[in-house]
């Protein structure tokens, strides 16, 4: 059986990682209009210090391809084409996420 949202489930675990690898946590939530994220820097006690990066991820399973909005304090930021039959394409998202993390510590 074919996972409806595997490449949902691919990005979400990757930028999980990408963020832990920087001490990060990684909260998302699932809305009606894709999935809402947030990476976050929390204290010794768990409370949130920081949200260096939020975004919206929309995805079209069938068609292997999506966008990632970001957003910082002021608003929308950048945004970001995926295509998952395009060789780089997932790559440079991640890269930008990382970049942006590498910024904020």
């Amino acid at each position: 059986m074919q996972d409806k949202h595997a490449i949902q489930t691919l990005l979400l675990s990757q930028i999980e990682k990408l963020s832990q690898s920087f001490h990060y946590d990684f909260l998302y939530e699932e809305a009606q209009q894709g999935t809402l994220c947030q990476i976050l820097l929390r204290d010794d006690n768990g409370s949130i210090v920081a949200t260096p990066l939020s975004f919206h991820m929309l995805i079209n399973e069938a068609a292997g391809k999506g966008e990632l909005i970001f957003y910082n304090e002021h608003g929308e930021f950048h945004r970001q084409k995926f295509d998952i039959y395009m060789e780089d394409s997932i790559v440079k998202l991640l890269l930008f996420i990382q970049e942006r993390l590498q910024v904020n510590q």
